[in-house]
């Protein structure tokens, strides 16, 4: 174990805690639901729990040389945030798909700090499509999870 003067996180063992309670309240609330039904947020709240675990473990034991911060960006803090109550309010009246295609085109631009190139927009549209079409088809037609249907997809 070597301890070679990163900062001691405690915010990061805090957020980390915090998720620890919300996965238990999950797994406990899920009890209510139908077998079938507490499938997925138990899963979720599990992992939850591990992953949480497992940062507060290596937050504890293994400390890296301090980094210098990447530079930050408050405005684009708040157009995320923005972002996603769109993508909430949005969700029923344009439907899941269009809602969720928007949101992760607005994230997209707000998130990139590097140049954009012909390449990086073709590759970040198609994996966009093919993660959002992949768990859009996996909850409709899998899992059976009903969508807001909206005036869209």
């Amino acid at each position: 174990m070597s301890n070679t003067g990163k900062p001691f996180d405690l915010r990061g063992i805090i957020g980390a805690a915090i998720f620890i309670v919300a996965g238990a309240l999950a797994i406990y609330y899920s009890g209510e639901f139908s077998p079938l039904g507490s499938v997925f947020p138990r899963t979720i709240a599990a992992a939850m729990i591990l992953l949480s675990a497992v940062y507060i473990i290596s937050a504890l034991l293994w400390r890296k040389a301090p980094e210098t911060p990447a530079p930050s960006s408050n405005i684009r803090r708040i157009l995320l945030a923005i972002t996603l109550l769109a993508w909430a309010t949005l969700l029923d009246p344009l439907g899941f798909l269009s809602t969720s295609i928007l949101c992760y085109a607005a994230v997209l631009l707000i998130a990139n700090y590097d140049h954009w190139t012909p390449r990086s927009a073709v590759l970040y549209t198609a994996v966009g499509i093919c993660i959002l079409g992949g768990l859009y088809g996996t909850f409709r037609f899998a899992l059976q999870v009903p969508f807001p249907v909206g005036i869209l997809l």
